[in-house]
């Protein structure tokens, strides 16, 4: 049963990321900025449902919160500077990025 509840939680998460970035399209969102965001909330939700065992840990928070910190100032500066990169940059730097927080994670609390 619970395995069937964190499917459904999972397909719900999906569409509503999909509704939210439809939404903002329509409002004149630049697509570019709905992929990044998307992007890195696809990312930080992995590491976050991976490591979900650390989460009683007050400071596994405040490392996750600092690294979500970082990973936005560090996405706004690389934009303010240049023109946008295309999306799959993202995808390649935000996968790369996601197993780098996992095995810093994994390493600090395991």
């Amino acid at each position: 049963m619970k395995r069937i509840a964190i499917a459904c939680l999972q397909v719900i998460g999906a569409l509503s990321l999909v509704g939210i970035a439809l939404y903002l399209a329509q409002v004149g969102v630049d697509i570019k900025w709905i992929v990044i965001g998307s992007e890195t909330l696809v990312f930080f939700g992995f590491v976050c449902y991976r490591t979900r065992d650390f989460w009683p840990n007050p400071r596994y928070w405040a490392v996750f919160g600092a690294a979500f910190v970082l990973h936005v100032v560090g996405v706004v500066l690389v934009q303010r500077n240049r023109p946008m990169f295309p999306g799959s940059y993202y995808g390649v730097f935000g996968t790369l990025e996601a197993i780098l927080l996992l095995g810093l994670i994994i390493m600090m609390f395991s």
